[in-house]
């Protein structure tokens, strides 16, 4: 896995949106979101002594089937899986899991929504879930999802605040335990606030400028 490829994948991915009626200058939903949290993800990574880059294209592309969710009724997890797979497995697998912190995937009767009512995607989900022990890397990239957004990097509580608003709907108090659970679990492992990294990232010029008088999307 290489940042040519990576980009390449993505700028395709951005073509097809655009072909199917997607403003060019709302790209920034998706861009902010997945470069913030593969910044997040390289940097904690580094200091954890992990694989950086791994961790890096970990993040960069768990959203990479998100372009095509609706399109084709199908959980963007599994679609970012079926993409990756063949070409780098361990990034693959970020795509699969990273909805479910702590690998913690309810009954199908309670996601069935998410899976656009496909049991075979849900089931495909469990399956690995069940057959691939859970590792850091699963974990980076569960807790970098969560700390960026169309505007940025972002704390837990904002990004709730953020999904809350573009779905009209709370965010399950489970979900924001488990979420915090896995920034203690990185903040123990890199020994500060994970937060405190958002200052090496803000260092970088990766960001896109929001449009004035543009509304948050249900894009990522």
């Amino acid at each position: 896995m290489n940042f040519s490829y990576a980009n390449e994948l993505i700028s395709r991915e951005k073509k097809f949106e655009i072909a199917h009626g997607r403003p060019e200058n709302t790209w920034y939903v998706f861009h902010n979101h997945v470069f913030g949290a593969a910044e997040v993800a390289r940097a904690v990574a580094d200091m954890a002594g992990m694989d950086a880059n791994l961790a890096y294209f970990s993040a960069l592309l768990h959203d990479i089937g998100k372009i095509k969710e609706n399109h084709e009724q199908r959980f963007h997890g599994v679609l970012g899986y079926e993409m990756l797979k063949d070409e780098n497995m361990d990034v693959a697998r970020g795509c699969l899991v990273h909805t479910f912190p702590f690998n913690r995937l309810e009954s199908f009767e309670q996601c069935h929504k998410m899976f656009f009512d496909r049991k075979e995607d849900y089931e495909l989900t469990a399956a690995f879930i069940r057959s691939h022990p859970l590792n850091d890397y699963d974990l980076l990239v569960q807790m970098a999802d969560g700390l960026a957004n169309a505007y940025g990097l972002v704390t837990i509580e904002e990004r709730a605040a953020e999904y809350a608003r573009r779905h009209g709907i709370d965010v399950p108090p489970g979900m924001l335990e488990s979420m915090h659970e896995l920034k203690d679990y990185f903040d123990r492992k890199i020994g500060v606030d994970v937060y405190t990294v958002f200052d090496r990232v803000a260092t970088k010029d990766i960001f896109i400028a929001v449009p004035a008088g543009h509304e948050e999307s249900s894009a990522v």
